[in-house]
Order: C-alpha cells, then sequence, then structure tokens
C-alpha cells in the first residue's frame, strides 16, 4: 500500500508516463481525506468535479481519527523545534502514513524535510527516480 500525494495525480493527469501509470496499475494506491479535497478543489468544472470524485472512489483512504490529532501535534511540534516549518496538509498526510506504517508518494521536497526528523517516514520512489 502506497498513501499518494496530490501531486502524483496531478503529475499523472498532466503527463501520464509509463512509469507513473504501471504504479497505478502494480500497486495499492490509497489517497486520504486532504488529498481528495485538493484535487476537488482544483476542479474547473461540475464534469470535472463529478470525473473527480468518481475517480477518487477507486482508491482505499485513510483519514485521521480523534487521537490522532494529537500526534499530529506532536508531529508539528517535533518538526518546528527543528526549524522546519512545513504546510500543515504535508504534516496530516504524512502522520496519516506513519500511523498506517506505508510510504508517502510525492514529488513534494516538503517530505524530505519531514523525513529528516520523523526517521519513520518512508518516502516511494517510482523506477524513474531511482
Amino acid at each position: 500500500m502506497i498513501l499518494a500525494d496530490t501531486n502524483i495525480f496531478i503529475n499523472f493527469w498532466n503527463n501520464p508516463t509509463e512509469d507513473l501509470k504501471n504504479v497505478f496499475i502494480n500497486e495499492d494506491i490509497a489517497v486520504c481525506g486532504v488529498v481528495r479535497a485538493e484535487l476537488l478543489h482544483g476542479a474547473v468544472s461540475a464534469k470535472d468535479f463529478a470525473n473527480i470524485t468518481t475517480m477518487l472512489e477507486a482508491f482505499d483512504e485513510f483519514n485521521l481519527e480523534i487521537p490522532d490529532w494529537q500526534t499530529l501535534g506532536d508531529n508539528l511540534y517535533k518538526l518546528r523545534k527543528k526549524g522546519i516549518s512545513i504546510p500543515f496538509s504535508d504534516a496530516i498526510i504524512a502522520t496519516i502514513a506513519l500511523k498506517h506504517g506505508i510510504p508517502v508518494w510525492t514529488g513534494d521536497r516538503h517530505f524530505l524535510l519531514i523525513q529528516s526528523v520523523l526517521t519513520g517516514l518512508n518516502i516511494y520512489q517510482t523506477p524513474d527516480r531511482l
């Protein structure tokens, strides 16, 4: 299982490479509520919104539960103490990935910063990035 970040979907829609396509075909991909909301926010029409909603139904979805908000706060505190400021949405995605022990599939450099402090975070690399 891999937790895909928003930029993975956007990159695939804009430039559907064979490497990206193969990951979507061969791996179990999950999303989280933040990714769902960000993708829907980017819809340019009602039809686009409906298509994104339908596409997202193909993926497992993980979200924070009430106790996880404490963990998220702890993670943000650890990052801030190391001088690292990241988008709140990226902290949520990382916390969900850590909770479920799954890698984040992302092209966002913020996750490398997160990983430098929250060392249990794994980042999935596509073959074209190895």
